[in-house]
């Protein structure tokens, strides 16, 4: 079955997580990425225990074979390609694939493209058709220039921790490695923009993501400034700074998510715990109301759920249509019926040895027209290197 990006030939000059999770998502749409790497060396992140391979998974290297299984994860549906930019060969085989492909991404430090004589300006001349995209910590100007990063730096120099955590303490990381994906799928979209507008215009482009950028463009829906100029703080735990309940409760068996958002929600809220006497409390007549008087509001969700499993309030929270959920463990995510229908955990294979029984998210763009998804298990370094000189080269 065909994909939307078949045709689209992607020269992927990326390593770690940033660079490679952009890349994953275009080989998914059917892109064909060649994964340039290091001769012997690859993506420094194939060096990253745990391992798989034949023998399994394992947190030191058995044999040649294994790799990483971040390797693993972030490049399946590419092909992979030794070649050493250092050398004047390197660079002349690098030129000849520049000319026959749509896209170029790396994510190295600024400068370092400029210095190997493949930045914008020359790449242009070898292709001007080319979409040049490049990610860096801080982008490709500005005083933060030359500054290193990874995700950590990232989340806090955007503002991201600054704004997560609980009042009075310090700063939290989210869990997730936003710091690096959320610049890769703004990334995603200007390339794949980028193209289109390439269809009606038949000029390349250079799209400069900053990680810090991208990131700083997330920190709040609300004005940037508005909790400061307010006095508030801008680390409330779970709680939202103009709803109430907003929050993570704790039942008598674990802890369960509610979201009250407006007048009707609030009062059908009321109902499932069989406090309609508080429908005409001036306290809570409106959201203003409930989010000054949040803490009295915490008081009266707390004393309903003590005596309640999660599953008894969720029923009653869900008869009366309020926004709910359990939070589980991440092991009980792992097995999420939801999940499993829409195909999005699998199977990691390794390249050689095929299945290792672990688990990576799929594909979560669903299409109904043309297929999207993970097929095929991520290369073996260097495996295509022979088969990419010759057939397409030449």
């Amino acid at each position: 079955m065909k994909r939307q990006l078949e045709g689209i030939r992607v020269i992927d000059l990326t390593a770690y997580l940033a660079g490679p999770f952009v890349t994953l998502n275009l080989a998914a749409m059917g892109a064909e990425v060649i994964k340039i790497e290091r001769p012997q060396i690859g993506d420094p992140c194939r060096w990253n225990p745990p391992f798989a391979g034949s023998e399994g998974v394992s947190f030191a290297m058995k044999n040649d074979e294994d790799l990483s299984i971040l390797y693993l994860k972030r490049n399946r549906m590419k092909r992979s390609m030794f070649l050493n930019l250092q050398k004047d060969k390197g660079k002349e085989i690098l030129k000849s694939l520049i000319e026959k492909s749509d896209v170029l991404i790396e994510n190295f430090s600024p400068g370092v493209m400029e210095r190997l004589g493949f930045d914008y300006p020359n790449v242009k001349n070898m292709n001007p058709k080319i979409i040049y995209c490049s990610i860096s910590g801080y982008g490709q100007d500005g005083p933060f220039r030359d500054r290193t990063a990874f995700d950590l730096t990232i989340q806090a120099t955007s503002g991201i921790m600054g704004i997560t955590g609980f009042p009075g303490e310090p700063p939290v990381r989210c869990g997730a490695w936003i710091g690096d994906m959320i610049p890769a799928l703004y990334a995603t979209v200007g390339i794949l923009a980028a193209l289109l507008s390439r269809e009606k215009t038949g000029i390349g482009e250079r799209i400069d993501i900053s990680m810090q950028d991208a990131c700083f463009s997330m920190t709040t829906d609300e004005a940037l400034d508005v909790n400061i100029s307010k006095g508030m703080t801008t680390r409330m735990g779970n709680r939202l700074a103009r709803l109430a309940p907003w929050n993570a409760y704790e039942a008598k068996d674990g802890f369960i998510i509610i979201c009250v958002a407006n007048n009707a929600q609030w009062n059908m809220f009321l109902e499932a715990m069989g406090r309609e006497d508080l429908k005409e409390d001036p306290r809570f007549k409106d959201q203003q109301g409930r989010y000054k008087n949040s803490d009295d509001v915490e008081e009266i969700v707390n004393s309903w759920l003590k005596n309640l499993t999660k599953e008894e309030a969720l029923e009653r929270l869900r008869e009366k249509k309020v926004v709910c959920d359990d939070i589980p463990e991440f092991r009980d995510v792992l097995e999420s019926p939801q999940l499993r229908a829409r195909d999005m955990i699998q199977e990691v294979i390794h390249p050689l040895s095929g299945k290792t029984g672990l688990k990576v998210a799929g594909f979560p763009i669903k299409m109904t027209e043309l297929e999207a998804g993970f097929s095929k298990s991520a290369p073996f370094p260097g495996q295509h290197t022979e088969e990419i000189l010759t057939q397409l080269l030449g």
